[in-house]
């Protein structure tokens, strides 16, 4: 989780820097990404077992890799960098959506940035990730009137040899769309009802709620 809060925040450093139309310098994005090391774990109790060094160079490694084979191109302009964007879903008897484009491509293409350990599989990728997807287009499309012209999930993976594993998927489908507010009208009626039932997954490590839950019953 720390490693990959790390490198999101370095690559929206480059992708506001596009967008300001600044020059790429590798230098200046290693000096933030160091400093951010060292600031963001001020305040956490990361146990590295003398594994910070080579976590760091991995992390750093990963990083340069995406920066040469990353498929947008240097002049390329973002339409959007972490724009702050809200729909209104109450003709659907659903609760306002909230959330974060972190970059749209020049045309409108939705990108999702992932780090991962271990190369993923595309059609896994797209299912586990569809719900967020979905929202993403939703998103865009109440924002801009606009649908968007594809999605794309950008896995920064970091194996021993870096590598960046792009998936493409198209507008998400009404399908897609149906399916997503299905399951917020699951979560609005389990909330309603106060149906807390703890679900331990992956999740579980970035959660905040991590001592309520273990003392549910």
């Amino acid at each position: 989780m720390f490693v990959g809060s790390i490198a999101h925040q370095v690559l929206q450093q480059w992708n506001h820097g596009r967008w300001r139309k600044e020059p790429f310098q590798t230098e200046k994005f290693k000096a933030w990404f160091d400093s951010q090391w060292t600031e963001e774990q001020k305040n956490t109790k990361i146990k590295w077992d003398d594994e910070e060094t080579d976590e760091r160079a991995s992390a750093w490694k990963t990083l340069e890799h995406y920066f040469i084979e990353t498929p947008i191109k240097s002049d390329e302009r973002p339409e959007a960098v972490e724009v702050p964007v809200e729909a209104d879903l109450s003709h659907h008897g659903l609760p306002r959506l909230i959330g974060i484009l972190d970059l749209v491509r020049a045309g409108g293409t939705i990108v999702d940035f992932k780090v991962t350990g271990k190369t993923p599989d595309p059609e896994q990728a797209i299912h586990q990730h569809e719900i967020q997807l979905s929202c993403y287009g939703v998103l865009y499309r109440d924002a801009t009137s606009r649908k968007e012209a594809g999605l794309e999930l950008h896995h920064l993976v970091r194996t021993k040899a870096p590598k960046l594993i792009v998936t493409r998927i198209g507008p998400i489908t009404q399908q897609q769309e149906t399916r997503l507010f299905k399951v917020m009208e699951s979560y609005v009626d389990g909330v309603s009802r106060q149906d807390f039932v703890p679900s331990p997954s992956f999740s579980c490590a970035g959660c905040e709620y991590f001592n309520e839950c273990r003392r549910w019953s």
